[in-house]
């Protein structure tokens, strides 16, 4: 009778894994929900200067990095990969959005096929409910496509070391462990934060069949040395073969940015992996070696950069192919109790917001403001809710506010910052829950502007995921007026001025 309930599952489960996705798409990607990322004006004006010219630059960075006439800040996998979708789709909030669900997709489907290639069925289930609420807080930055890559040479690793009867054999599990690298290799190509796991997932995966394969040096090193020579050739001619120019703006950009020593609780999460992969040894090889190869990438990135959405799926990934693995015969409802539960406690601020959160009054006017500043060749500054939220990325007459000056002063942090002729369009999001309400222009504006939230708790996924609008999105409009700034709060329909 059991074994009939299991066939029965398995026969259901393709349909339950394509109805979470698209509960997922019509929940937590639904375009008036999303969250503008911080890093919106960097990398979405880039991706459509790409898909409109085919040109890297982006014009609201020209101020931060001028003489500039060809961006290296980045690799450029990403801006590639999205201005090929964008042009397509067009340059809209719906088309950045749908992006960022398309690489959610993938994502998650190439780690269930992971979980089903290493007979984990309930996670491979579950697998797009606890990936969702990750990409809430990711917006368009370059992780969502490395991700993919990402998650594709784990399926691909695992793929091919599960041959018949669990067997390696043959040239062409060879051939898959090589494109299974190949694709390790590219997420570094999308976002350099990303080689730290990449590099520790292979070195295990290598170590792992040394230990328990007795397999010869010589297929390891020729699997990594044509993964590799492909992925140095993609990457020169992603770069129009400009070495010189990539390794000065790279360096350039990479001098500016500000780093925080050795990651203390990034160690934290590795060795937690370690742990976890040290005790699944006894019920399933296969979850052990994945925890491992994550464990490493995450002790790595603790020293090299270390990006939310990576660390994010990364913990997603262990805690669910340990909780699948250690509940394979006994307490299978339990499994599917904890995972709901977790899924809830990183979900609960999103759903709440998206239930309780009215739609901001004022958007057309703050809109028609906003061209009739641009028409009047006013220097315009927005931050990424105005952008995403009021209008539709097509932001090319505009200056980022949160990256509009030069480094180390980017962001305005003093009302003084803006100048006669300048004007700011930015969201109480921004200064109140984002920035925390902690800015000297916030203090200014906190005793005239009310910004309500919705009911929250702790920020467990980030700034971005807590300290969310009762009313989303709201917007300011602040200009100079002599000695004091003009400040107009479209939600409530009120002028005011404030002081310096």
């Amino acid at each position: 009778m059991q074994g009939t309930d299991t066939s029965r599952f398995a026969m259901l489960q393709p349909g339950l894994w394509l109805l979470l996705t698209v509960a997922s798409a019509l929940v937590f990607f639904w375009p008036e929900h999303t969250i503008a990322h911080v890093d919106d004006l960097f990398f979405v004006p880039w991706a459509a200067e790409v898909a409109a010219t085919g040109n890297h630059v982006n014009p609201l960075l020209s101020v931060q990095f001028p003489g500039l006439e060809n961006y290296h800040l980045y690799t450029r996998f990403h801006l590639i990969l999205s201005a090929i979708y964008l042009d397509v789709v067009g340059v809209s909030r719906l088309g950045v959005v749908g992006y960022e669900y398309l690489c959610y997709l993938l994502t998650a489907l190439a780690f269930s096929a992971v979980c089903l290639a290493i007979r984990l069925p309930k996670a491979a289930l579950v697998t797009p409910l606890l990936f969702a609420p990750m990409y809430v807080v990711s917006g368009f930055r370059l992780e969502v496509t490395a991700c993919v890559f990402w998650a594709l040479g784990f399926f691909l690793l695992f793929r091919a070391a599960a041959g018949p009867d669990g067997e390696e054999t043959g040239g062409r599990i060879s051939v898959l462990r090589t494109f299974g690298k190949l694709a390790l290799a590219f997420p570094p190509l999308a976002s350099p934060a990303v080689f730290a796991w990449s590099l520790g997932a292979i070195v295990v995966h290598d170590l792992w069949r040394i230990a328990f394969r007795d397999l010869k040096i010589m297929t390891l090193a020729i699997e990594n040395a044509l993964a590799l020579s492909v992925a140095l050739l993609i990457f020169s001619l992603s770069i129009d073969l400009q070495f010189r120019e990539f390794i000065d703006q790279i360096a350039f950009h990479a001098q500016r940015s500000t780093g925080h020593g050795i990651n203390g609780e990034a160690l934290g999460r590795a060795a937690l992996f370690a742990v976890a992969g040290l005790v699944l040894t006894r019920f399933s090889r296969p979850a052990a070696l994945l925890c491992l190869m994550l464990s490493l990438g995450q002790g790595f990135a603790a020293f090299l950069h270390d990006k939310g959405l990576v660390r994010n799926l990364a913990a997603a990934m262990v805690f669910l192919v340990a909780l699948d693995a250690l509940t394979q015969k006994r307490f299978q409802r339990v499994a599917y109790v904890l995972y709901t539960l977790v899924f809830l406690a990183v979900s609960a601020n999103f759903l709440i917001f998206y239930v309780l959160s009215d739609r901001a009054p004022g958007r057309d006017t703050a809109t028609r403001d906003y061209l009739n500043d641009v028409g009047a060749q006013k220097r315009v500054f927005i931050d990424e809710t105005m952008a995403h939220h009021y209008l539709d990325h097509q932001t090319r007459d505009a200056i980022s506010w949160t990256w509009g000056r030069r480094f180390p002063l980017a962001r305005a942090e003093e009302l003084k910052a803006l100048r006669d002729g300048e004007v700011w369009y930015l969201s109480p999001y921004t200064l109140f829950a984002y920035l925390k309400g902690q800015t000297a222009i916030a203090r200014a504006l906190s005793n005239d502007v009310i910004y309500r939230r919705a009911p929250q708790l702790p920020c467990v996924m980030g700034r971005h995921s807590c300290r969310l609008p009762a009313e989303g999105w709201t917007m300011l409009r602040l200009e100079r007026d002599g000695n004091r700034v003009r400040v107009r709060d479209y939600a409530s329909e009120r002028e005011f001025l404030v002081s310096d």
